[in-house]
């Protein structure tokens, strides 16, 4: 019988819908707090009146494979969940005689990865540890993004995905081990509105594609697409410490204005640089600011906010991650 702990779980970036990726050696290994990532085999009921009480029929329905990874963050993996969502970034090599090291900036996408489907498709490749082959799901598609951080706490990622399919099974090869270390709160800088805040005691990020698998008339049960059903939502939650009413008042008026979150790691990746994931907003607004007792301790907002389309800067969020790997 295997234990969780024991499991393993890679990650393997498709070059096309319905290709899976065979190579074990292009697979990222994806440290995970949980996952939930597995088929969903419906069946399809006959409903007809039949003179009895007793359910109709049963026949095979539409098939999934879908789910959520959740894990505490680190420099490459955080770098797979971000391509999984945005695509590929935009890659700027760092080298002088000392090293070499890479500056990734990610955007969301402006086209989708083809007709098929929004984004990337992904093989996932599922390490039992109970002796058996390994179950392996293709055709994977990341839908949703969320980023959370508390005080007291690492950084860390869910990363929702659907459409997949079930695909042939695998031999159980280990994948390469992720490296370098994750970002606790206490690495944090935030910026809103061009000056420093140190008020936040939490923030969440949650970039959400609005799609979901579709199936069409052919000769097989599982998706064929994963299309978008709306428009894009990035959204910008948290609590901060209530000093004074500025930034109620900047609720009120729906004023947007740009929110910087800066985590800069511990761990050197060359003399004088670290491993850097930055977020920024553009145009950040309050949905919510309620100011609202509970206890009686200092007062904290819990607020709502979301992230406005900028004209300027061609985007509503951009990530940058410096980390020592080439490419994603």
């Amino acid at each position: 019988m295997p234990y969780g702990q024991d499991a393993e779980i890679g990650i393997g970036f498709q070059n096309s819908h319905g290709t899976a990726v065979t190579d074990i050696g292009s697979f990222y290994l994806m440290p995970f707090l949980s996952e939930d990532v597995t088929p969903d085999v419906p069946e399809l009921i006959s409903v007809n009146m039949q003179g009895r009480f007793d359910e109709g029929e049963a026949s095979a329905g539409a098939r999934n494979v879908g789910g959520t990874i959740s894990n505490e963050s680190q420099p490459v993996t955080i770098g797979v969940a971000l391509k999984a969502m945005f695509g590929n970034p935009v890659t700027v090599s760092n080298s002088d005689a000392l090293g070499e090291f890479w500056t990734h900036t990610f955007k969301p996408r402006t086209a989708d990865f083809d007709s098929n489907v929004i984004n990337n498709p992904m093989t996932m490749h599922k390490n039992l540890a109970d002796g058996g082959q390994v179950p392996v799901y293709q055709d994977l598609v990341a839908t949703r993004m969320e980023l959370g951080l508390a005080n007291g706490e690492f950084l860390t990622a869910a990363l929702a995905l659907t459409g997949g399919v079930v695909g042939t099974k695998q031999t159980s090869d280990s994948i390469a081990a992720a490296t370098g270390k994750k970002w606790t709160w206490d690495v944090t800088s935030v910026e809103l509105g061009g000056v420093a805040n140190v008020e936040f005691t939490a923030l969440q990020v949650i970039v959400d594609e609005q799609a979901s698998p579709r199936w069409t008339l052919q000769t097989q049960r599982d998706p064929a697409r994963v299309k978008r059903d709306g428009f894009r939502q990035v959204r910008v939650n948290g609590t901060a410490r209530f000093l004074d009413q500025t930034e109620y008042d900047l609720f009120l008026a729906l004023t947007t204005q740009e929110l910087k979150v800066t985590m800069t790691g511990t761990e050197a990746i060359r003399s004088g640089f670290f491993n850097v994931l930055g977020i920024d907003v553009p145009a950040f607004k309050y949905l919510s600011f309620p100011l609202a007792f509970s206890d009686p301790a200092e007062l904290e907002v819990g607020f709502e906010g979301k992230a406005d389309y900028h004209v300027g800067s061609a985007t509503s969020i951009e990530f940058t991650l410096t980390n020592t790997q080439n490419n994603f």
